[in-house]
């Protein structure tokens, strides 16, 4: 059992892709049962190269880690300007895997040896990852910030989560296809492992785990997790202080990532340019970028030693996302002193202008206008408040009644509750009250009438 590379690995943080993960979970599975991983030696894509800066012909890199000497520093005869290109594939482990790739620990030493090397105007990271350990990062993170020449990270397919990590850290970022794979900020661990109290197996055995006194807290993120399936304190203690600094290095050297590309999603190259991106390109476009970075003339004949011309220097700055959208250009650069725009970018920038203060403008009418109506709304519920109060003093059930129509039907049963009183309908303007004349000769000529007549 390859007993080394399972410790590594088992319950460390890990900031991969899905798609990664499904791929190495089955080897990582075999290790269990046995599945040993034979010693291989690196593979040949992920060695590092060099491009001359002016012919652009390939050549190995030579004792990739291995810093070279004051006196191999500086040469009588000074080498030709080269562009380092150093592969960061696979899975990203922080140490030498057995069965080949190499740790990122080797890789940020062969990064900072090419760095110190006079023959280096640049660096280009091919990056082809889906991610690996959390703390592979920091190797090659460091290694980056140390460097005194651009990098520019090429993407190969994919730069998922660790391997996005550090790309992030470098000074532009080129996908070379729309459909490349770029994203997944976020942060997961696998445990592996029996419970504590665990029934016999087919074998008879269990499994008991048994701590000192005073040794409440040991492992105890894992216990939780494994023997009472709560995750909390591995959330808490683990994985979100690793997740929170990863997103914070994110912004901190990718300002214009927007939130929602924070939150552990995959994305395509071609939906992600301006934030998580800066453009598509191929590998040349990479090369080429590093040249215009490091202010390389190519236009010298020889371009080695002191006939490499410093003109008009351009350093990278901090980009606007909506800026950079006004001006139509994927990337500020700056001279020392400032960023220059030409008459056509500045007209942008005032159209741009124009327009926004026409929405602040057109804005502040429509919240007067809501205020407006909301005042007159507010007359006018006053005003039929005060033409409800004296029905509402009729009685207490006309008061209850919600809304007018209720309460004339509140009145209505009130009306047709009294004796002798009768609730009518209100009479139209078209109405007409009928009398007859009164039949004074029938009246008096009742009996009762005619007495009172006599006694009279």
């Amino acid at each position: 059992m390859n007993y080394e590379f399972l410790k590594d690995v088992l319950g460390s943080p890990w900031q991969l892709e899905p798609g990664t993960l499904n791929s190495f979970y089955p080897v990582l599975r075999g290790l269990f049962t046995g599945l040993q991983l034979e010693k291989s030696a690196e593979p040949q894509n992920h060695l590092p190269y060099q491009i001359s800066a002016v012919t652009r012909t390939i050549s190995m890199w030579s004792n990739p880690e291995v810093p070279l000497t004051d006196e191999e520093l500086e040469p009588e005869v000074e080498k030709e300007k080269v562009v380092h290109v150093l592969p960061v594939r696979s899975l990203l482990t922080k140490h030498d895997q057995n069965c080949g790739p190499v740790g990122t620990r080797t890789l940020g030493n062969r990064l900072l040896a090419a760095d110190g090397d006079q023959s280096v105007i640049g660096h280009v990271l091919i990056i082809e990852s889906g991610g690996g350990q959390a703390s592979a990062v920091p190797e090659m993170t460091d290694a980056i910030q140390k460097c005194t020449k651009p990098i520019v990270a090429w993407i190969d397919g994919m730069a998922a989560s660790a391997a996005y990590y550090i790309a992030c850290y470098c000074s532009h970022i080129i996908a070379s296809r729309e459909m490349d794979w770029v994203g997944s900020i976020g942060t997961m661990a696998i445990y592996e492992g029996r419970k504590s109290k665990s029934p016999e197996d087919e074998h008879g055995v269990i499994s008991v785990t048994i701590y000192a006194d005073g040794s409440e807290q040991k492992n105890e993120e894992w216990d939780k997790a494994i023997n009472e399936f709560d995750f909390k304190l591995v959330k808490d203690r683990i994985l979100n202080p690793f997740n929170a600094k990863f997103r914070a290095d994110v912004l901190a050297n990718r300002p214009q990532v927007l939130e929602t590309q924070l939150k552990g999603k995959t994305f395509m190259a071609g939906e992600v340019i301006g934030s998580l991106v800066d453009s598509i390109g191929e590998f040349s476009t990479a090369v080429d970028q590093v040249l215009l970075l490091a202010n390389f003339n190519t236009g010298s004949s020889k371009n080695t030693g002191s006939n490499q011309q410093i003109i008009n220097p351009k350093k990278q700055m901090k980009q606007f996302s909506h800026l950079n959208s006004v001006l139509a250009v994927q990337v500020l650069e700056a001279a020392d002193e400032g960023v220059f725009l030409n008459e056509e970018q500045l007209q942008s920038v005032e159209d741009r202008l124009e327009l926004n203060q026409q929405l602040i403008v057109e804005r502040d009418q429509a919240v007067q206008q809501s205020a407006d109506a909301t005042a007159t709304l507010g007359t006018s519920q006053a005003l039929l408040a005060s033409a409800m109060d004296p029905f509402n003093a009729i009685d207490p059930t006309v008061l209850s009644a919600a809304t007018p129509a209720a309460k004339v039907e509140a009145i209505r049963v009130l009306l047709a509750s009294r004796p002798a009183v009768a609730a009518i309908q209100n009479l139209a303007t078209h109405d007409e009250l009928k009398t007859e004349e009164v039949d004074w000769n029938t009246i008096n000529n009742l009996a009762h009438n005619k007495q009172v007549d006599i006694n009279s």
